[in-house]
């Protein structure tokens, strides 16, 4: 260190910040403050080290520090690396130059950070430019009015649609205007086309309406229109406002509903999973006997007995399509008389919700008509007792069992004994009451399970399930109890019956072969005497 010759200029470069050094003429680093160490990536002292290994280009470098300033270059580091720097060059005294050594990393990474943000934040804005005229695109191509707010629900953006919807407001509206201040201007107008009967309250529901997540309702305008606001906050904060004219769909729901109401036919709208009852008809409310509140408390499967409600709801909640009454149910009224009805379903399905639309048809009357057209087709009707055909076919179901479980039956073939007289003296009308009687007679002398039947005129049959010995039992109570005398027109009738007994498998399994041996039997009992049985024997 003898050899400096400006000690001041020492100085100065060892209080540099920087990294500084000092170099002889020969290019020997005399002196190296602790930043050049720790830049060349060394902890020990540099000097006596050649500044070549450091700065490879240095005689190019000193030569032109006299003309230069300032010089970029690399320094090679002890482990191998290179870093750029800048050198600034100090003359000293008996050759020695200083030099300060400036880091270009950081400031050229600064500086390419600082670019590459204005670079990303040139494309985001841009990108948010496009995004804001896409958005207004996609909101202007909605049909419905439309509009956007932030999070301090001032408006954003919002369509032709929403400003033609609220003209008084139009000129108003402005990015970054507030939703209060908006519904104010339009109050204060006085031509909102809403119905507003208190404002302060009006201003604090909309926007407690406004500050749910999601928000639905139904408005009616003075001119008549009608609209569904639907209002939904968005992730960021936000809100997205949609204005519907619903005007035709409440038109349609309003002739649907009077379409409903006044429809003839009993008609109910249920839930399809729990078939409560959601809406009636005035006709359902007649048929039923029940007031509307009293309806939607039920089910559609209330007013049938439980197994057939059972097979109902089943029936209705497998439906995957339309249904035609196809089913006769019986559902029982308030009154508690059993209806026979027919039910028609249409499928009405409500967003995620699905109903049923059920149409009633009381075909009460019909069955009950079918069923007497069946019982007259089966049946005498003046006595009411079964008639030829249903005893044939009794017959011969009776004839198969038989067969089948090897049992014996009796057939009793009937005819009454001076029954012409009776409708000769006192007229078709006594004949016709003391058919009447007659036949309830023969009904009380039958077990159960026994048949008696009116074969025409004054002709009866019995079909007697039981043993060929029990025949004659039945055969005389027949003629014990049409014995005694019948009260006609206040007079006391008498008359008797004879009787033909026929037995399977006696005379046969066959029903026409039984009924003519039976026939045959009857002769014989008239010839006899009359007030008196027969039985067929076999040809055998």
């Amino acid at each position: 260190m003898t050899d400096f010759t400006s000690a001041d200029a020492l100085l100065l470069l060892e209080a540099v910040p920087s990294a500084s050094l000092c170099v002889n003429a020969t290019g020997t680093i005399v002196f190296a403050n602790q930043a050049a160490c720790e830049m060349a990536g060394t902890g020990s002292p540099l000097a006596g080290c050649r500044v070549p290994d450091l700065l490879p280009d240095w005689s190019s470098l000193s030569s032109a520090a006299a003309k230069s300033f300032r010089r970029e270059t690399m320094l090679t580091r002890i482990d191998g690396g290179t870093i750029p720097v800048e050198l600034s060059f100090v003359r000293l005294d008996g050759g020695l130059t200083g030099v300060v050594v400036r880091d270009l990393i950081d400031e050229k990474a600064l500086e390419s950070m600082r670019l590459e943000l204005e670079r990303q934040n040139e494309e985001a804005l841009a990108e948010a430019e496009a995004s804001h005229r896409r958005l207004g695109f996609i909101i202007d191509m909605l049909p419905q009015a439309a509009c956007v707010f932030d999070a301090e629900d001032r408006y954003v953006l919002w369509n032709e649609k929403y400003a033609a919807l609220y003209p008084e407001i139009a000129a108003h509206l402005r990015p970054g205007i507030p939703f209060r201040e908006i519904l104010e201007i339009s109050l204060d107008s006085g031509h909102m086309p809403e119905l507003v009967t208190d404002p302060s309250v009006w201003i604090e529901e909309r926007m407690k309406k406004h500050a749910l997540p999601v928000s639905q309702h139904e408005q009616m305008l003075r001119d008549g229109r009608w609209l569904r606001h639907d209002d939904r906050r968005t992730p960021d904060g936000g809100a997205i406002g949609m204005r519907i004219d619903i005007t035709d769909l409440k038109r349609r729901e309003d002739s649907f509903r009077q379409l409903f109401d006044a429809n003839p036919m009993p008609m109910m709208v249920c839930d399809a999973v729990t078939l409560d009852i959601l809406a009636v008809n005035h006709a359902a409310i007649a048929l039923y006997g029940l007031t509307a509140e009293e309806m939607l408390e039920k089910r559609i499967i209330d007013f049938h007995a439980p197994p057939e409600g059972e097979r109902l709801g089943a029936t209705l909640r497998g439906l995957d399509a339309d249904c035609e009454a196809r089913t006769v149910w019986r559902q029982y009224v308030a009154s508690g008389a059993e209806h026979h009805v027919l039910i028609y379903v249409r499928i009405l399905n409500e967003g995620t919700s699905r109903r049923l639309l059920l149409t009633i048809a009381d075909v009460t009357d019909r069955i009950r008509a079918e069923a007497h057209a069946t019982h007259l087709a089966h049946h005498d009707p003046l006595t009411g007792l079964p008639n030829r055909m249903q005893f044939r076919q009794r017959l011969e179901k009776a004839l198969e069992t038989a067969v089948r479980n090897g049992e014996e039956l009796a057939v009793h073939y009937l005819d009454l004994d001076g029954f012409k007289p009776v409708n000769d003296t006192f007229g078709h009308a006594a004949g016709d009451n003391l058919l009447k009687q007659v036949a309830e007679r023969l009904k009380s002398v039958l077990r159960a399970g026994d048949l008696v039947a009116r074969l025409g005129g004054d002709e009866f049959a019995i079909l007697q399930h039981a043993p060929a010995a029990r025949a004659a039992d039945v055969a005389n109570r027949c003629i014990n109890e049409l014995g005694k005398p019948f009260g006609i027109e206040n007079r006391q009738i008498g008359i008797s019956v004879s009787i033909g007994i026929a037995v399977a498998p006696e005379n046969g399994f066959d029903p026409d072969e039984l009924m003519s041996a039976a026939d045959t039997a009857l002769y014989q009992a008239k010839a006899s005497g009359k007030s008196t049985w027969r039985r067929s024997r076999s040809a055998a």
